[in-house]
């Protein structure tokens, strides 16, 4: 090879190899700015690649099936335009899909493709493509060509053309991803803004950050100027914002908390009661971001239920002193039941049976009313819980024995629970639960009593028919009962449950079932020491 073949060899690799650094830094920098879309990326990587490769066509196909179509093309003007189609088999592409890599060739016209479609029907000479992978579906390809032959291609420019399609597919998947988030975030948004009640998100330093259209009108604030703010602005006081975050908001950041009630305030000052709830922002890696609440004003069914049990109240206050008349005279008729005929004695039996019930019913809510009512005073002292457990069963055990049922106090090896409470009011939890359970159980059946591992509660299992699930989830509202735990003879009031659920909140604690309808139910009672 002569000097100047030498001399011409050594400036062409040079070229060769400045187009080459540029298109690497070019990509470089292309991957940096985090402003371009995707289509501009596209459009910026076709240039970079013609450049590179010395070749007039650059384009980016999307193929479905046996359709190939020009997704994104960067050419002169006999180039296809965006979102023409051909058979994928008419292409080139077709090579570099059973390849599965990049393919090339240099001299279409002098190798064994020179028959093939895109050469009869374009006469592109050289061409160099790479499939596109975006995660793990192949999408398509990336291609350059052109009409003329040129020199073969070396492996570096393969491996660049390889490089470029891996950018481009991840590129892709990630403006896919972000399509997808932006999507959902949008229906999220849609979804937020056409809930009727508040929704509010603060960080871990109570500060707010969003609040939707429906919190705005609720509150009577800016939501732009509410973002940013702490949470007390919604508080009544200060006091009542400090004592919620330590009561509600610190567990809310670890767990959901279900529903409860707050006062809360309006840009007018005015405090209305709310129904809340709240749960937990996590992040990445279980990062504690802040909470979620949504709000509610209840101000209207805070009203209607205050103006029903003062209705219930009242009504049960006038009715005690009539009852309790009836059921004294139907107790001295009682006194003369042998001298009356068969006849009349049923209807006094029958009489006296709903005197009591009227009795027992009229009780039950005045029980309530003073259990809810905020007069109510508790008489707490330290209770030996084992001692008071072994008491309610020995005192059941008469009643019991009216429907053959059995009652079992377990041993335990948890220490001696002694607890601080209402002994009066803890006897009538467990008496209410025993009573149920012994009501629910067959003829022959056990009710097992025991405490709990820590002391500090106990249990009562049955193995009766179990709570209809339909029943489950108002259990302890008023004035429900489940017909199929008590016997035809009787009949509850539905208030009972009621009232245990309110003292056992009245004593800091909790009461938990767990039931399967044909086996039986367990009720467990969790209180404070």
């Amino acid at each position: 090879m002569s000097n100047y073949d030498l001399r011409h060899a050594s400036e062409e690799w040079k070229q060769f190899l400045g187009r080459h650094d540029a298109a690497l830094r070019q990509l470089f920098m292309l991957s940096l700015d985090p402003d371009i879309e995707i289509d501009e990326k596209i459009s910026r990587l076709l240039r970079l690649g013609c450049d590179a490769l010395n070749l007039p066509l650059g384009i980016v196909s999307r193929i479905d099936g046996s359709v190939y179509e020009v997704h994104h093309v960067c050419g002169p003007d006999w180039a296809p335009e965006p979102g023409a189609t051909f058979d994928v088999s008419e292409t080139y592409c077709t090579h570099t899909l059973v390849a599965n890599d990049v393919s090339y060739f240099h001299h279409a016209g002098g190798s064994e493709i020179a028959d093939h479609p895109c050469y009869q029907n374009f006469g592109l000479e050289s061409y160099i493509g790479v499939p596109l992978r975006v995660g793990s579906e192949r999408v398509g390809t990336l291609n350059f060509s052109g009409p003329d032959e040129r020199k073969a291609f070396r492996a570096m420019e393969a491996e660049l053309v390889r490089l470029f399609g891996r950018w481009l597919g991840q590129e892709w998947l990630k403006s896919v991803r972000a399509r997808e988030i932006a999507e959902k975030t949008m229906l999220l948004n849609a979804i937020v803004e056409a809930v009727p009640d508040a929704i509010i998100t603060a960080n871990d330093e109570r500060r707010i950050q969003m609040i939707n259209s429906s919190g705005e009108k609720l509150f009577g604030l800016d939501r732009d100027k509410l973002v940013g703010q702490s949470t007390s602005v919604l508080y009544p006081s200060v006091d009542e914002y400090e004592r919620q975050g330590e009561r509600v908001y610190d567990t809310a950041m670890q767990k959901a908390v279900n529903r409860f009630e707050m006062n809360l305030r309006k840009k007018d000052g005015s405090i209305f009661p709310g129904e809340v709830f709240m749960a937990p922002l996590n992040g990445d890696a279980g990062a504690k971001l802040g909470v979620v609440g949504v709000v509610r004003d209840i101000s209207e069914e805070t009203a209607l239920r205050k103006a029903k049990d003062e209705l219930i109240a009242t009504v049960s206050h006038e009715l005690r002193t009539p009852i309790t008349s009836i059921n004294g005279a139907v107790k001295l008729l009682t006194m003369e039941r042998e001298r009356l005929p068969e006849n009349m004695r049923v209807l006094l039996d029958s009489a006296t049976r709903n005197a009591d019930r009227l009795i027992h019913l009229v009780e039950n809510i005045l029980d309530l009313e003073k259990l809810n009512s905020n007069e109510f005073s508790a008489d707490h002292r330290k209770i030996d819980l084992s001692a008071l457990v072994a008491r309610a069963v020995e005192d059941m055990r008469p009643y019991a024995a009216q429907y053959d049922v059995g009652l079992v106090l377990a041993s335990s090896n948890a220490n001696a629970g002694v607890i601080v409470g209402d002994e009066a009011r803890l006897l009538q939890v467990l008496s209410n639960l025993l009573s149920n359970a012994v009501k629910a159980s067959s003829s022959g059946g056990v009710v097992d009593v025991g405490l709990t591992s820590n002391g500090n509660g106990f249990w009562i299992r049955d193995q009766g028919k179990g709570i209809p699930a339909a029943l489950q989830q108002e259990l302890f509202d008023r004035f429900t009962r489940s017909p199929e735990s008590y016997t035809a003879t009787q009949k509850g009031t539905g208030l009972g449950m009621s009232i245990v659920k309110a003292i056992v909140d009245h004593h800091g604690g909790k009461i938990e079932f767990d039931t399967t309808e044909g086996k039986g139910t367990t009720f467990t009672v969790s209180l404070s020491t």
